[in-house]
């Protein structure tokens, strides 16, 4: 019996594009929810104040849209920058929806803007890593 008879099949998707969307943001909300459980985790077994909970959880959306944007812009080859940035954008919007769906208004002045700014620039910079290491 020789192997001419099996082949492997591929499993085609319909739409690369929207199967690279929902990768990447599968992608972006793993790391995020890893790096905030690593950050719970570091707040109670150590004595850092309060006060740090804010930049962490900052830190961990901004890395987890980071990777969701290099992830987006690896997966379709195409305008990395411009993935990078929709990623951020993206969860930019979700921010002020959820914002809005709480029942409160966007407040982004001062220290509040942190947050959207973060979200916005780590999208890009998941973009630019991505185009970086294609050699663009």
């Amino acid at each position: 019996m020789s192997g001419k008879n099996l082949r492997k099949t591929k499993i085609k998707a319909g739409n690369p594009a929207a199967v690279a969307l929902l990768l990447a943001f599968g992608c972006g909300v793993g790391v995020c929810m890893l790096l905030l459980a690593l950050a719970a985790l570091l707040l109670t077994r150590t004595n850092l104040p309060l006060s740090a909970v804010r930049p962490m959880a900052c830190m961990a959306a901004s890395i987890g849209v980071a990777v969701s944007g290099f992830v987006l812009a690896r997966r379709l080859k195409e305008k990395l920058l411009l993935c990078g940035l929709g990623c951020g954008a993206f969860y930019t919007v979700c921010l002020l929806a959820a914002t809005l769906l709480a029942g409160g208004m966007p407040d982004w002045q001062g220290g509040n803007a942190m947050l959207p700014l973060a979200l916005m620039l780590g999208g890009l910079l998941g973009g630019a890593a991505a185009a970086l290491q294609e050699g663009r």
